[in-house]
Protein backbone atom coordinates (compact mmCIF):
# COMPACT_ATOMS: atom_id res chain seq x y z
CA UNK A 1 0.00 0.00 0.00
CA UNK A 2 1.30 2.84 -0.72
CA UNK A 3 2.14 5.91 2.02
CA UNK A 4 -0.14 8.29 -0.17
CA UNK A 5 -3.30 7.19 -2.03
CA UNK A 6 -3.15 8.98 -5.21
CA UNK A 7 -5.70 11.74 -6.07
CA UNK A 8 -8.63 11.33 -8.24
CA UNK A 9 -7.28 13.53 -11.39
CA UNK A 10 -4.21 11.47 -11.09
CA UNK A 11 -6.23 7.84 -11.94
CA UNK A 12 -9.29 9.15 -13.77
CA UNK A 13 -9.76 11.99 -16.89
CA UNK A 14 -11.04 14.77 -14.87
CA UNK A 15 -13.16 18.21 -16.57
CA UNK A 16 -12.31 21.34 -15.15
CA UNK A 17 -15.46 22.02 -13.22
CA UNK A 18 -14.93 19.09 -11.29
CA UNK A 19 -11.09 19.22 -10.61
CA UNK A 20 -11.97 23.11 -9.35
CA UNK A 21 -14.63 21.87 -7.10
CA UNK A 22 -12.24 19.07 -5.36
CA UNK A 23 -10.18 21.33 -5.13
CA UNK A 24 -12.68 23.73 -2.95
CA UNK A 25 -13.43 20.65 -1.31
CA UNK A 26 -9.50 19.78 0.00
CA UNK A 27 -9.25 23.47 0.71
CA UNK A 28 -12.15 23.74 2.77
CA UNK A 29 -11.10 20.11 4.70
CA UNK A 30 -7.81 21.97 5.39
CA UNK A 31 -9.22 25.19 6.46
CA UNK A 32 -11.98 24.62 8.34
CA UNK A 33 -10.58 23.40 11.75
CA UNK A 34 -7.92 26.43 11.39
CA UNK A 35 -11.57 28.73 11.16
CA UNK A 36 -13.36 26.67 13.80
CA UNK A 37 -10.47 26.94 15.91
CA UNK A 38 -10.16 30.76 15.97
CA UNK A 39 -13.65 31.29 16.21
CA UNK A 40 -13.95 29.32 19.23
CA UNK A 41 -11.26 31.38 20.76
CA UNK A 42 -13.14 34.44 19.58
CA UNK A 43 -16.47 32.71 21.11
CA UNK A 44 -15.84 31.15 23.88
CA UNK A 45 -12.97 32.99 25.61
CA UNK A 46 -13.35 36.16 24.71
CA UNK A 47 -17.37 36.87 24.42
CA UNK A 48 -17.42 37.70 20.68
CA UNK A 49 -15.56 41.08 20.69
CA UNK A 50 -16.52 43.34 18.06
CA UNK A 51 -12.79 43.97 17.43
CA UNK A 52 -9.39 42.79 19.17
CA UNK A 53 -5.87 43.93 19.16
CA UNK A 54 -3.53 41.31 18.23
CA UNK A 55 -0.90 39.71 16.29
CA UNK A 56 -0.37 36.44 14.79
CA UNK A 57 1.83 34.92 17.32
CA UNK A 58 -0.51 36.17 19.97
CA UNK A 59 -3.54 34.16 18.58
CA UNK A 60 -1.12 30.78 17.83
CA UNK A 61 -0.67 30.92 21.62
CA UNK A 62 -4.04 31.38 22.94
CA UNK A 63 -5.89 28.93 20.42
CA UNK A 64 -2.50 26.46 19.83
CA UNK A 65 -1.78 26.51 16.38
CA UNK A 66 1.01 28.19 14.52
CA UNK A 67 0.68 31.25 13.26
CA UNK A 68 0.65 30.08 9.62
CA UNK A 69 -2.43 28.44 10.44
CA UNK A 70 -3.95 31.59 12.43
CA UNK A 71 -2.88 33.65 8.67
CA UNK A 72 -5.02 31.16 6.89
CA UNK A 73 -8.16 31.02 9.50
CA UNK A 74 -7.76 35.54 9.05
CA UNK A 75 -7.21 34.88 5.23
CA UNK A 76 -10.63 32.52 5.25
CA UNK A 77 -12.54 35.24 7.56
CA UNK A 78 -11.53 38.02 5.66
CA UNK A 79 -12.81 36.11 2.51
CA UNK A 80 -16.03 35.41 3.83
CA UNK A 81 -17.19 38.61 4.86
CA UNK A 82 -17.06 37.71 8.24
CA UNK A 83 -13.94 39.99 9.28
CA UNK A 84 -11.23 42.67 8.58
CA UNK A 85 -7.95 43.08 9.60
CA UNK A 86 -6.67 46.36 10.14
CA UNK A 87 -3.19 47.78 10.74
CA UNK A 88 -3.45 51.76 11.53
CA UNK A 89 -6.39 53.06 9.54
CA UNK A 90 -6.09 51.57 6.89
CA UNK A 91 -7.24 47.43 6.12
CA UNK A 92 -4.39 45.42 5.85
CA UNK A 93 -4.12 41.95 3.70
CA UNK A 94 -4.17 39.51 6.54
CA UNK A 95 -2.16 36.62 4.44
CA UNK A 96 0.59 38.88 4.29
CA UNK A 97 1.03 39.87 7.85
CA UNK A 98 4.31 39.66 9.94
CA UNK A 99 4.09 37.06 12.74
CA UNK A 100 4.91 39.74 15.38
CA UNK A 101 2.89 42.55 13.93
CA UNK A 102 -0.17 44.24 15.84
CA UNK A 103 -3.25 44.55 13.57
CA UNK A 104 -6.85 45.62 15.05
CA UNK A 105 -9.73 42.10 13.94
CA UNK A 106 -13.01 43.70 13.31
CA UNK A 107 -15.23 41.33 13.38
CA UNK A 108 -18.74 41.08 11.43
CA UNK A 109 -20.67 39.51 13.77
CA UNK A 110 -24.37 40.06 11.99
CA UNK A 111 -22.57 38.30 9.12
CA UNK A 112 -20.95 35.46 10.45
CA UNK A 113 -24.11 34.31 12.30
CA UNK A 114 -26.06 35.50 9.46
CA UNK A 115 -23.69 32.68 6.86
CA UNK A 116 -23.01 29.80 9.50
CA UNK A 117 -25.69 26.93 10.21
CA UNK A 118 -25.84 26.20 13.75
CA UNK A 119 -26.03 22.42 15.00
CA UNK A 120 -27.61 22.09 18.57
CA UNK A 121 -27.73 18.72 20.60
CA UNK A 122 -29.69 19.70 23.02
CA UNK A 123 -33.81 21.43 23.24
CA UNK A 124 -34.65 24.49 21.13
CA UNK A 125 -35.77 27.54 23.35
CA UNK A 126 -38.66 27.00 21.58
CA UNK A 127 -39.28 23.82 22.80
Amino acid sequence: MPAALPLPGDLLPLGADLTKRLDQIRWTMKTGPLVNGLIKYLVDDLGEPQEVLTSLDRLAAATGRDADDVRIALAELVEAGDAQVHRGQDQADAERLETHQRFRLVMNWDHFHETRMRLSAGPTPSD
